[in-house]
């Protein structure tokens, strides 16, 4: 009987150690698909493009550049990634305790505890995050990821490690003391990555002062900063200088194309020595940062050296014939924006209400658009009436045919002077002041060239 009676208890403690080892691997899954996120948005923010930007409604790009992340990013100073990363590393770290106590004979009661506080914070953050994503209107493949991992994680914590009454206040303690190193740990190297929150024109000079330009021809004086395109390429990083190398080699090498129809809205004069002719989509993520950046450059170039005309590109098959046309579910907002964008190119507030429809792009709908185009010098009568017109439509289907002369992979489609230009601001600020040569001495500080296809730094929405 003696014997019988001690042999269950054998067995006892192989279950807490098992979970807590599942736990410290998943824990390292999670941190290691933290990483990736991170080092996908470190590519994204240097301008080029993820493996995730699948298309318009698979885009991890879309949810990382919404209001609500941009917010995370700025009040933590680390992005979501980052903060799931914290998460997954207090993880691996209390399951490394529960494993080191256990193996010591101490209680592992705070450490068991303290799991289950780390899973139920991950749960609920994972209920904050999948709403903000949801109102994004796009589905992000890694974040999907990312919440299988927290769900496997609750799981394991609740079913697998033995719940002790009455340790909590000291499992909040470890819990919370965990997380605050881990979040130090996490947020000081971080910060050094620079992983930018997404601001426009970080790369451009400031604007030229009253006292850098000359009151009779409006050019930048030498006095401006920078006081030449030279030492302005100088002064950028290093992977900049790359880049703008490359992308002035494949500019140098495409053969200039004459316009294909007469400017309908130009910003500047038509007399400029730098043309820039640029299509866009009003859901695509790299089409927003373009707009945002030329609202920067235009104001931070000398008056009369740059022309821009902006054109429509819709990925909608409704308005769009060279799109595949979508089901009957598909959102209108592409099509409704673009033609809304065409009715406004004669109002004298075209530039600031189309910059208003790019930046409500995570929540832009067709009655945000009619609201946004319609909050300004135009009625809603009158828009209403100019988008169901025969001539709005003639204009959107001369936007898509004239764009369908390059043999662009993306949205946006930058066009200077004729050539096919990628869509970044520096290398568009160069061009510029450079007045379009790019063969311009300057250019010869940059280092050589290296291969870079054109989708490497366009969208992948086309």
């Amino acid at each position: 009987m003696s014997s019988k009676s001690s042999s269950p208890k054998a067995p006892a403690t192989p279950a807490p150690s098992k979970a807590a080892v599942a736990l410290l691997v998943l824990g390292v899954a999670a941190s290691a698909l933290s990483i990736f996120q991170w080092s996908q948005l470190l590519t994204l923010r240097a301008g080029g493009a993820t493996v995730c930007g699948v298309s318009d409604t698979v885009n991890c790009e879309t949810v990382w550049n919404s209001p609500f992340a941009t917010r995370l990013h700025e009040l933590f100073g680390i992005p979501v990634a980052g903060l799931g990363l914290v998460w997954g590393l207090t993880v691996v770290a209390l399951s490394a305790v529960f494993l080191a106590r256990e193996r010591s004979g101490k209680s592992v009661a705070p450490a068991s505890q303290g799991l289950k506080l780390t899973a139920l914070a991950g749960v609920a953050s994972v209920f904050v995050f999948a709403f903000a994503s949801y109102q994004t209107g796009v589905v992000c493949p890694t974040c999907l990821g990312t919440y299988a991992l927290v769900a496997l994680i609750a799981g394991v914590a609740f079913k697998g490690l033995p719940s002790v009454a009455g340790e909590w206040g000291p499992a909040l303690g470890w819990t919370v003391g965990a997380t605050v190193l881990v979040f130090v740990a996490v947020a000081l190297p971080g910060r050094s990555l620079s992983t930018p929150a997404p601001k426009a024109g970080a790369l451009l000079p400031p604007a030229p002062t009253e006292a850098s330009v000359n009151a009779t021809t409006g050019a930048a004086s030498a006095n401006s900063s920078p006081a030449s395109l030279e030492a302005y390429l100088k002064g950028l990083p290093m992977d900049q200088q790359q880049f703008i190398s490359n992308a002035l080699a494949m500019y140098r090498r495409d053969t200039p194309k004459p316009a294909a129809a007469p400017a309908r809205r130009l910003y500047g004069p038509a007399t400029a020595p730098v043309k820039i002719v640029e299509w866009t989509d009003s859901k695509c993520p790299h089409c927003k940062s373009l707009v945002e950046e030329l609202a920067v450059l235009k104001k931070r170039v000398p008056e009369g050296k740059l022309s821009l005309e902006a054109r429509q590109f819709p990925l909608d098959g409704a308005c769009n014939p060279a799109m595949q046309r979508r089901g009957p579910d598909a959102p209108t907002v592409r099509c409704v924006a673009a033609k809304a964008q065409i009715c406004l190119e004669g109002a004298s507030d075209f530039w600031e209400l189309r910059e208003k429809l790019f930046a409500a792009q995570a929540m832009l709908d067709t009655e945000r658009v009619m609201e946004i185009a319609s909050s300004g010098s135009m009625s809603r009568s009158q828009l209403e009436s100019c988008l169901a017109s025969a001539d709005t439509a003639a204009k959107l289907q001369e936007d898509t045919s004239y764009a369908l002369r390059y043999h662009f992979t993306g949205t946006p489609l930058v066009v200077v002077n004729g050539r096919q230009a990628l869509p970044s601001a520096p290398f568009l600020y160069a061009l510029v002041m450079a007045e379009g040569n790019p063969s311009a001495p300057a250019f010869d500080v940059l280092p050589p060239p290296r291969a870079m296809p054109m989708d490497d730094h366009a969208g992948h929405n086309h």
